[in-house]
């Protein structure tokens, strides 16, 4: 799955942001609460689950957030021992100072890790920590640093110290957020909710991969509610004729909130306040933001690796050595087709071969020589396109003859240079059309319709957008329109509402024609549709990928009552990796079930078309007897009540004919 690697990149980007925040300049509360306590997982800092040390012996480096007042003063972790290992150790040091050194023991799979932190130095908002391992392997063994790493799991950095409260605009972000509460009109208008959805995207695309919760209160809970803590951020959106953004403080030695006040295009202003680079230069408690437009960056046709944050590549072995560039397309900005790598590099010279794979499958295999250079272009084929595509570049060198053990594998590397060219274009009906095409089909800008625009409806649109955001590298743009604007043709669309009230230009994969049965489209034939009819009327809930005069559009719907859809989005959202794993162009719900990821092409027989028979049935059946069995789990059904009606105007004969 695609997760590690998104997780991995996150780090990357959460880094970047770290590295780059500046000093908060708020000071430290006095009094009794200066030995204050908290403790924060690497997942919740964005440091990903976990950190795989460099056995070659090179840098590791570790960013820790270290909020102003309150500095990380304890690191606690397991660190994985590889069997292969005879003797080692890992020195700790930041800034090139030493700070301890982690002995490995060799007869546990574990080591416990306690790093002290206290004598790190802060620099911009955080602590760099540099691993530095030593290893010796055992003669017995051959290492096998790829499957066999050092890694840090399991950790966790305690804080000491009372954080600083916010004095000033440019410094109401910390650099660790656990909770952002946005603060709305029980009866906000499509600007108002527009605001709401710039914050909340804005905010989780300042923090990369710290996973941010969004919650949305009306402002009629305002005067009841808890002052926010220290690792808690609260925005209120109000119409006013005055615009500006102001902290109030609720009580003392607690965060401001912010006010974002205004109507209409002076609201939005204001929310893009609150992440610009602007914010860095307000200095006070108070500020009006003046006109600004969201600008959509443009892609360009080709981008080195450098220019995409991925830098240079470099992999190492024994007999193999394999690079993996992760070419993530919501950092591309658009969804791409077309899509070439120029590999500029080198790698060890000698007898053996090159293969380049995308996702594991293969692209192309050619000789190695003597030179150990890389210069070729590597097209990537549009049917292997997702949202990260993982190009694996490989060389393989035959084992030497003679003395056996390690010595008969060649030491073997491969290095694929930033200066690595990717070409691409734009990609006007992604393909193939689904979740893993999102948030890219919906970049650089996209429209948000809803046909409920209360309350409920602003909670909807930004969790699916705050969803989204989790998605994609860069910040996205959306607006709230009419439904009419939205489907109008002129780009894609997210489109929240009953299914009943969708209009008849948008088609859904999936979709209910009466109270029991379900009609799933064939995305390859006009016209042609697989129904499956069962005996009970329960709510079920969707959110599905289409497109509307060739612009992707996310719908999410529902049956009858919208509490399913309220309930999937809840799911998604108590899990940012759920929003990850999600796969074809169908996202399924019914009572009592887990939401469940379906492909279309699959249900409706289009993916058996190119498949060996031996194979016809198993995806389409499973997947098929998978909404039936969600249903009939909804009602309580205990027997298999379910008929399927393969009725295709058409469509081929039976896929189950030739089974065996």
């Amino acid at each position: 799955m695609r997760i590690a690697y998104v997780a991995s990149t996150a780090v990357l980007v959460a880094t970047t942001f770290l590295l780059t925040a500046p000093f908060v300049s708020a000071q430290p509360i006095d009094g009794e609460q200066q030995d204050y306590v908290d403790r924060f997982t690497f997942g919740e800092l964005g440091l990903g689950r976990s950190t795989t040390v460099d056995s070659t012996g090179q840098a590791t480096r570790l960013t820790v957030p270290s909020p102003a007042g309150s500095v990380p003063s304890m690191l606690d972790a397991v660190m994985t021992v590889p069997a292969w290992l005879d003797r080692g150790w890992v020195d700790v040091e930041s800034d090139g100072r030493p700070i301890t050194r982690i002995t490995l023991d060799n007869t546990a799979p574990t080591t416990a890790v306690s790093i002290p932190l206290a004598a790190a130095p802060t620099v911009d908002g955080a602590i760099a920590l540099d691993l530095i391992p030593s290893l010796i392997p055992d003669d017995r063994y051959c290492p096998d640093p790829a499957s066999d790493a050092v890694r840090l799991i399991d950790a966790t950095v305690a804080y000491q110290g009372q954080p600083a409260v916010p004095e000033t605009i440019a410094d109401f972000l910390p650099v660790v957020l656990r909770t952002l509460t946005l603060f709305v009109p029980s009866d906000a208008d499509r600007e108002t909710v527009t605001a709401a959805t710039i914050v909340a995207t804005s905010v989780i695309h300042h923090y990369g991969a710290q996973p941010v919760r969004v919650a949305v209160r009306p402002d009629s809970e305002l005067a009841g509610a808890a002052p926010d803590g220290p690792f808690e951020r609260s925005v209120v959106l109000a119409r006013s004729s005055d615009a500006g953004v102001e902290l109030i403080y609720p009580v003392d030695q607690a965060p401001p909130r912010m006010y974002l006040t205004g109507t209409g295009s002076d609201l939005t202003d204001q929310a893009r306040l609150v992440t610009s680079d602007l914010s860095d230069i307000a200095v006070s408690t108070a500020a009006s933001a003046g006109p600004s437009s969201a600008t959509a960056q443009l892609p360009p046709e080709s981008i080195t690796l450098d220019d995409l944050g991925i830098g240079t590549v470099t992999g190492s072995g024994g007999a193999t050595a394999t690079a993996s560039i992760t070419i993530d397309q919501t950092r591309l900005g658009r969804s791409a087709s077309n899509l070439s790598v120029h590999l500029i590099g080198s790698y060890t010279p000698g007898a053996g071969s090159v293969r380049a794979t995308v996702n594991g499958s293969p692209l192309a295999v050619w000789e190695a020589d003597d030179t150990g250079r890389l210069d070729r272009w590597i097209d990537i084929p549009n049917s292997s396109l997702s949202r990260v595509e993982t190009l694996d570049i490989s060389v393989d060198h035959p084992s030497t003859t003679g003395g056996g053990g390690c010595s008969a594998a060649a030491d073997t590397s491969v290095t694929v240079d930033g200066s690595t060219l990717v070409r691409s274009s734009d990609s006007t009906t992604p393909a193939p059309l689904g979740l893993r095409s999102m948030p890219q089909a919906l970049m650089p800008q996209f429209e948000i319709a809803m046909a409920d625009e209360s309350y409920a409806g602003v909670v909807r649109a930004v969790t699916m957008a705050t969803g989204l955001q989790r998605l994609s590298s860069l910040p996205l743009l959306p607006e709230v329109v009419s439904m009419e604007q939205a489907l109008d043709g002129s780009g894609p669309a997210l489109v929240i509402a009953p299914a009943l009230e969708l209009p008849e230009t948008v088609t859904l994969p999936l979709s209910s024609i009466d109270e029991t049965t379900f009609r799933v489209a064939d995305p390859d034939s006009a016209g042609g549709a697989t129904e499956l009819t069962v005996d009970t009327d329960e709510p079920f809930a969707t959110v599905q990928v289409t497109s509307v005069q060739d612009n992707a559009v996310l719908v999410g719907s529902w049956n009858s009552a919208p509490d399913r859809f309220d309930a999937m989005l809840s799911w998604l959202d108590d899990d940012p990796a759920r929003w990850f794993a999600l796969d074809g162009d169908i996202v399924f719900a019914a009572q009592n079930t887990e939401p469940i990821s379906l492909s279309s092409a699959a249900l409706s027989g289009a993916d058996d078309t190119a498949a060996a028979p031996e194979n016809t049935t198993d995806r389409t059946t499973v997947l098929v007897v998978g909404v039936g069995l969600a249903v009939l789990a909804a009602a309580g059904v205990g027997a298999l009540v379910l008929a399927l009606r393969a009725r295709r105007s058409t469509t081929a004969p039976s896929r189950h004919s030739d089974s065996t």
